[in-house]
């Protein structure tokens, strides 16, 4: 039997060396694109609509990232706004957005982003994503920036589909890992296979990053912002693209501003106001009541419709925040001919009827992260806030309601509702996040630059992994779209510097 048994061991060994180990996968293209989101599948396309071999490499096992997201996207001087009567200019955009950012911009880079966004918006067109409207946010704004998409994911959807129908290569699951470098130059990306454990080679004389910055890598966020923050959105994005800049020398530019979307009840899977919760997560838009961890009002709700202003007001609250109301709001709501106050997104719009809230209040309530009571001690009990703040804030609020001025901290009196009618509720949030806003230093056509601005060869960076298009907040008031249209927009600035550089042979 022993005998027997050696005699199986050592043919199963003998078999074992056999067998050849699993050989890398080498693959050789002109460019590799790192991420297939929105700036990365309009890379890719645009690259092999113009005879550039390429390669597109996704870590998840979908394309198009936070693209799927997107409901629209920035432009000035559009076809589309022509047709509208819009007046703004480029220029006048430009300075506009140089000033809300205290010019702690990239100035040329920017100046070339709103310069091609009208080009953008037709080229987007005539590939077949056909934009519903433009319009804005703002009521009563004549600067209709937002080009609407028919859906979302619309655009990365018809980008893979022109990519792979021109002969490009798609690798789902398949995450870039490390940047070749050879002779100063970017010359390809190692990768892995998820599904086989296979390594991937790709070979390419530009690499373009793409990997939509560093919103879910927890360590990053709190590096940066100093707060836990609730990522929302297509997962992946952790900073892989940044930190394969890093290795080749590239530095952050200004990194540390986030999309901080305001706060939402935290409800895994959920993002702004399109899961089934929305009509729950759209009260923290309605500029009612916000309290602090002590139960104190802390500044004008007003501003929670400009939500990146108003995430800068709850940052420095601390980690949760908590929305305060009563049941005649709830009844208002619900009422026909009056609802929304605030639209949250394409997903809530101003006047819509909440048909769905009661019940949502009583299953948040069963989650606890909804409370309720029929007196405000017992409300601030069950929320643990101080009982006495409470009643001094929700006392101020019903005032303010009856003399309509609020003389604290000046809401319009079309947002002061009072806080007096049973029962009462609180609902805590934390703050949202839907992307980082910069990353690594780049020039005017996105090529990576060293700590002493030379360009790294080869090495190109898109989207959220480029620095220089922000201050410390998104620029929603003025350009509406700005982050979805810098990703597309500097896809094709991208990939016509790369057009460029393989004429002259560089």
């Amino acid at each position: 039997m022993k005998k027997f048994i050696r005699s199986i061991s050592v043919a199963t060994l003998a078999m074992a060396m056999a067998i050849p180990a699993m050989a890398d996968r080498v693959l050789n293209a002109d460019v590799v694109g790192v991420g297939a989101g929105a700036g990365g599948t309009v890379a890719a396309a645009s690259a092999q609509e113009a005879g550039l071999k390429t390669v597109l490499l996704e870590k998840n096992a979908f394309a198009g990232g936070a693209g799927n997201f997107m409901e629209g996207t920035f432009a000035v001087e559009s076809f589309m706004q022509k047709k509208a009567g819009v007046k703004l200019t480029k220029l006048e955009e430009f300075n506009r957005m140089g000033e809300y950012h205290h010019w702690r911009i990239n100035a040329p880079l920017v100046k070339r982003f709103i310069e091609e966004s009208p080009k953008t918006i037709q080229w987007v067109w005539d590939h077949g994503v056909h934009w519903k409207e433009v319009k804005s946010v703002w009521a009563g704004n004549k600067n209709l920036t937002w080009h609407i998409y028919p859906h979302a994911g619309s655009l990365p959807a018809a980008m893979v589909n022109t990519f792979q129908k021109k002969g490009g290569t798609l690798l789902l699951q398949t995450p870039g890992e490390t940047l070749i470098m050879k002779d100063g130059r970017a010359a390809g990306v190692v990768a892995k296979d998820l599904k086989t454990g296979e390594k991937v080679t790709v070979n390419a004389k530009y690499v373009v990053l793409a990997t939509g910055g560093y919103n879910f890598n927890k360590d990053m966020v709190v590096k940066y912002t100093g707060q836990d923050l609730v990522p929302s959105g297509a997962p992946g994005r952790t900073g892989d693209g940044i930190r394969m800049a890093m290795s080749a020398g590239a530095v952050g530019d200004n990194m540390g501003p986030m999309m901080i979307n305001g706060a939402f009840n935290p409800l895994e899977g959920e993002a702004i106001c399109n899961g089934p919760n929305k009509e729950l997560r759209a009260i923290f838009r309605q500029s009612q009541l916000y309290v602090d961890g002590a139960g104190n009002r802390y500044f004008n709700e007003q501003l929670t419709l400009d939500w990146p202003v108003a995430s800068n007001a709850i940052l420095r609250s601390g980690e949760w925040t908590y929305l305060f109301f009563d049941d005649a709001f709830v009844k208002e709501l619900g009422t026909k001919g009056k609802g929304y106050l605030n639209p949250c997104g394409n997903f809530i719009q101003r006047g819509q009827v909440a048909k769905e809230l009661p019940k949502l209040l009583q299953d948040g309530v069963k989650r606890g992260d909804v409370f309720e009571g029929n007196t405000i001690e017992e409300v601030a009990k069950k929320a643990g806030l101080n009982a006495a703040n409470l009643k001094r804030a929700a006392a101020d609020m019903t005032k303010f309601a009856k003399q309509g001025k609020d003389t604290e901290f000046g809401k319009d009196k079309y947002y002061i509702r009072a806080v007096s009618k049973a029962p009462f509720y609180i609902v805590k949030g934390k703050l949202h996040t839907l992307a980082s806003l910069n990353g690594v230093k780049v020039t005017e056509n996105l090529q990576v630059v060293n700590a002493k601005d030379q360009v790294i060869p080869g090495l190109y960076a898109l989207g959220h992994d480029a620095g220089g298009v922000y201050g410390d907040s998104y620029d929603l008031r003025i350009g509406e779209g700005t982050a979805s249209s810098f990703a597309i927009n500097s896809a094709r600035i991208a990939v016509e510097n790369i057009i460029d550089q393989q004429k002259k042979g560089m």
